[in-house]
């Protein structure tokens, strides 16, 4: 039997599947990452408790990895935060605007937020180049710009959320007025 093309999906049905899929996926690798390094960070903490307590030894190198992995886990959780837009906001006049200044107003702050995230990105990134060119090590051994590349991808991350939101933000204030 011959399909017609009602048997397709629309390309925007299928671009809007691939995006929610895809963000799916993105959610999945995040929360992932959140179980683990606060897994991690109870392990090791746990460990160096038990060692020092009962045994009167520790991991060398737990008390620089714990460090490591609270900068970790504060930036990914900061970036999880972004996504659900959940970040700390005093919205105490957004009580008393109606719906289009709501949204022009969390648009202005998600833009402002994005452009602030997006320099502390940046210097962020100069910061991790020069350890990089100047071959930093922690642990005795392992390049320290390995450890600190979650402080500009981070920022970069949380950047990027909210200059989406920001837009999403424009269009409902737009299609808002064009209702009037």
């Amino acid at each position: 039997m011959a399909r017609t093309t009602d048997d397709y999906p629309a390309s925007g049905q299928r671009s809007t599947r691939k995006s929610t899929r895809l963000l799916r996926v993105i959610t999945l690798i995040e929360d992932s990452a959140l179980v683990a390094l606060l897994s991690g960070m109870i392990l090791i903490a746990t460990a160096q408790i038990l060692l020092r307590n009962f045994f009167d030894m520790g991991l060398a190198w737990g008390d620089e990895a714990l460090r490591v992995l609270v900068l970790w886990l504060g930036l990914v959780g900061a970036v999880v935060s972004s996504r659900e837009n959940k970040h700390i906001s005093m919205d105490i006049l957004l009580r008393y605007f109606g719906e289009p200044a709501k949204a022009a107003s969390r648009a202005i702050v998600g833009l402002f937020t994005a452009g602030v995230c997006a320099l502390i990105a940046y210097h962020a990134a100069r910061f991790v180049y020069l350890d990089y060119k100047a071959g930093t090590v922690a642990f005795e051994h392992f390049p320290i710009w390995v450890f600190e590349v979650i402080l500009p991808v981070g920022f970069g991350l949380i950047a990027l959320r909210y200059l989406v939101f920001s837009v999403e933000q424009l269009r409902s204030f737009r299609s808002r007025e064009d209702r009037r």
